[in-house]
């Protein structure tokens, strides 16, 4: 069985389901209805806090109060300093979450923390002023706040969570307190206005994963004195910076810290360890300090950059394949050959038996050599080795060449390769090449042909076993794509007289009641069926999963409002292992077969799942489907959303809430009419599941 990915393109409508409180923590538990919109209440609720004012409360460890919600109406509310006497020292987890209506917020002397998610998905929050006695901001108290231009930071502060200004795209300016110790992985990322960063302080020691990711316009930062690392991805896409430095030798430059920083020209900083990908892409860069203590140059760390000279000191007794790819570099001095030796231009292990980068005699020179000739005794090609090479046209292998590994001539201007008959090539050794030849002793990619399988039976294959029967479901529409963009435009309109008017505002960050889920292809791997899946996401997505998860582990914990369908629904879902493993009720993937029996199965997916109303764009990405009947009774209870309706586009897709209970109806297999990429009809033969949403089971 073949594992499905249900690709989703944007998750921005999940927060905007998310952030759509009107105007209080008690009204945000109530739902409303697009066919009546008067009937937006809010569901009794009875909460141990204490009621002051327009403020929740309770006491806290340090001998305070901390308020933990507030259900005024005021663009600015006057946050207490005391309540009957006791003193008001913390702002409480998601207390303002969600408010659709504040706008700036005055935080008075005496408060000490602000809570986690405080202030999340307020939309319209403009201003914040921070006090004197604050030493904590906690994980992502400002996240989501798409409007903020102002936070006052004061000396004082320590500690800022993780995710603490996540996707705060209007924020220009920070200026962190030399009291700070402490701030949290990407608790800048997203940032996209943002220009100005200081560090006035010199009490922290790294910076963390993922702190200015996707900080387009950052310009320039001072790495304070006492930094030994840079975290993953830190400045990863930060396309505007030009400068950095950093005065201290630093133990380690994590994997991708400045991934395509295409502008970054000046860097002033040396590294014990420079891991993969750390400059990959920065191709304005035309110096790096490889000083004396660097040991460790990693995959592709330096790809595509602008470097024109490269010294390479005695204490580098490591450089991984790709190292340089790419990147054309005019000289090359080596202090020792103890580790590594060049043979003329070129660089090699120091047994000169593994080339590791064959540079180019003179990359800038009007004329450039056709033919590079590899010596006798190299028995190894590198990964990338020539990638560095432009305008030579052919390659000679000597007879001691033993391997060519994956990409060697990737990215390189090479047309004819003689390569010794006994030599083991790897099949993507001319991937992204202008090589075109490959018979005996030269190389011919072959292009991949497409092939449709036609099954040999259409239709169920459960038989008399199969609980779907057309005439129980004639209340079940499927909802067409001019019918759900209608929906879409309304349910958009009604959001605009609460401030989210832009979908471009809505951070991409989703949770539900603490369990993280996803809108992104590699988490299908991960579920609650399967605990092992994690490890295998990890090694198959690499970094790519590595990411998501990290930033939407970060959580959206305000309560989610939710917004009923109009009709009874057939969705349609890409299928993964482990829904098909729930399903069967078993603890390995099963077959056909075995779903066929398990007809009848109640199962509960531990994840919310995405699908599309449109069964084209679920079998262009699917080999097997989920075709799933949902009354309008089922997803009200479920409380289901629309997140992704992309107006005037085929992508429409329902977001359906976790512990959902599904009954297996039938299975078989189906043929659908769509369309290729290039819009043009084909048939697709689709293995399909009928299941029933049955709601909650609460």
């Amino acid at each position: 069985m073949k594992r499905i990915i249900l690709i989703c393109l944007s998750a921005s409508l999940v927060l905007l389901s998310a952030c759509q409180a009107l105007g209080s923590p008690m009204a945000q538990k109530g739902k409303f209805s697009l066919l009546k919109e008067e009937e937006v209440t809010a569901d009794a609720e009875v909460t141990p806090d204490t009621e002051t004012g327009d403020f929740l409360y309770e006491p806290n460890e340090e001998g305070g109060l901390t308020l933990t919600a507030y259900t005024g109406p005021s663009a600015e509310p006057e946050i207490p300093t005391e309540i009957d006497g006791q003193p008001v020292t913390a702002i409480g987890d998601s207390c303002f979450a969600g408010l659709l209506h504040l706008e700036r917020v005055r935080i008075p002397e005496g408060i000490t923390r602000i809570g986690n998610y405080a202030f999340e998905c307020c939309s319209v929050l403009k201003k914040v002023y921070l006090p004197d006695s604050l030493k904590t901001i906690g994980e992502g108290a400002f996240s989501g706040c798409v409007k903020l231009v102002l936070i006052d930071i004061q000396e004082g502060l320590e500690s800022i969570g993780r995710g603490a200004f996540l996707t705060c795209t209007a924020l220009i300016y920070l200026d962190f307190p030399e009291s700070l110790t402490e701030i949290g992985a990407f608790a800048c990322s997203g940032c996209s206005s943002l220009t100005t960063v200081i560090f006035h302080g010199d009490e922290m020691t790294e910076l963390p994963d993922r702190l200015f990711y996707g900080c387009e316009k950052l310009t320039s930062v001072r790495i304070p004195n006492n930094i030994t690392s840079i975290g993953a991805y830190a400045f990863c896409e930060c396309e505007n910076l030009t400068y950095l430095y950093a005065a201290s030798f630093l133990s380690k430059v994590s994997k991708r810290a400045f991934y395509e920083c295409k502008s970054l020209r000046n860097v002033d900083l040396s590294a014990q360890v420079i891991e993969d990908e750390a400059f990959y892409g920065c191709s304005a860069m035309s110096y790096i300090s490889l000083t004396d203590g660097t040991e460790s140059i990693g995959f592709r760390a330096f790809t595509v950059t602008g470097i024109r000279d490269l010294d390479i000191p005695a204490s580098v007794t490591e450089i991984t394949e790709g190292a340089f790819a790419a990147s054309h570099i005019g000289s090359v001095y080596l202090e020792d050959e103890t580790n590594f030796k060049l043979i003329g231009t070129s660089l090699y292990t120091a047994d000169g038996k593994t080339l590791i980068t064959c540079f180019p005699e003179d990359p800038y020179a009007e004329e450039v050599e056709e033919e590079i000739v590899i010596p006798d005794g190299v028995e190894t090609i590198s990964a990338y080795a020539f990638s560095t090479v432009m305008g030579a046209s052919r390659v000679i292998l000597p007879n001691s060449v033993k391997s060519v590994h994956a990409h060697a001539f990737s990215l390189s201007t090479i047309e004819e390769v003689d390569i010794p008959a006994d030599a083991e090539v790897d099949p993507d050794a001319f991937l992204e090449s202008a090589m075109e030849v490959y018979e005996g002793d030269s190389y011919q990619p072959e292009e991949a042909k497409e092939e449709t399988e036609i099954p040999e039976f259409i239709g169920s294959i459960a038989g008399e076993n199969s609980l779907f029967h057309p005439e129980d479901f004639e209340g079940y529409l499927q909802i067409a794509n001019d019918e759900f963009e209608a929906w879409t435009e309304k349910y958009l309109d009604y959001m605009s007289q609460y401030g989210l008017v832009d979908r471009d505002q809505i951070p991409y960050v989703m949770m539900y009641k603490g369990e993280t889920v996803t809108h992104y292809v590699p988490m299908t791997y991960v579920q609650n069926h399967d605990p092992e899946m994690y490890q295998r996401a990890v090694l198959k997505f690499g970094d790519g999963f590595e990411e998501t998860y990290q930033v939407i582990n970060h959580g959206l914990f305000t309560e989610l409002r939710r917004g009923k369908m109009c009709d009874d629904l057939v969705l349609y879902s890409g299928v993964y292992d482990s829904q098909l493993m729930a399903a069967a009720g078993t603890d390995e993937v099963p077959t056909m077969e075995q779903l066929a029996d398990a007809v009848g199965n109640v199962f509960t997916d531990p994840c919310m799942i995405s699908t599309t109303t449109d069964i084209g764009i679920a079998c262009n990405f699917s080999d097997t489907l989920f075709i799933i009947y949902a009354s309008r009774e089922a997803m009200e209870d479920l409380g289901a959303v629309s997140i992704d309706s992309f107006i005037h586009s085929r992508e429409n897709e329902i977001l359906m809430c976790e512990n959902a209970q599904y009954r297996l109806l039938d299975v078989g297999t189906m043929a659908v009419e769509s369309t290729d990429a290039e819009d043009q009809p084909v048939t697709l033969y689709r293995a399909y599941v009928t299941v029933e949403l049955l709601g909650s089971g609460e």
